[in-house]
């Protein structure tokens, strides 16, 4: 059970570092909503949204929230985090492109 445990906080770091590091680079090269999401959501939340990312078993949160909630929510999740989700420092028009691209494919 310890490895487990040290695994899960090995990965948890290993994340958080990736999504960082994304996030000091120049915000000009991603405006799009799907690549911005691909670079610094999907990790946890999935490629489609589901929360089945590779750190699901270590952060687990999912769909529910991103499809009951509206934009306002959603964006200061991204900017402010929530629960185990850490902040996302991210411009408010990159904030935007990603919210308008989980509205288009993660809602339905």
């Amino acid at each position: 059970m310890p490895a487990r445990k040290t695994f899960g906080s090995t990965a948890f770091a290993a994340a958080l570092a990736i999504l960082l590091s994304t996030a000091l680079a120049d915000p000009a090269v991603a405006q799009d909503g799907k690549q911005i999401y691909n670079n610094r959501c999907a990790l946890c939340h999935g490629t489609d949204g589901d929360g089945k990312g590779i750190i699901m078993q270590i952060a687990p949160f999912g769909a529910d929230f991103w499809k009951a909630n509206d934009d306002a929510s959603i964006s200061k999740a991204i900017v402010e985090g929530k629960g185990r989700m850490p902040a996302i420092p991210l411009s408010p028009e990159e904030t935007k492109a990603v919210v308008e691209y989980m509205k288009a494919n993660f809602k339905k």
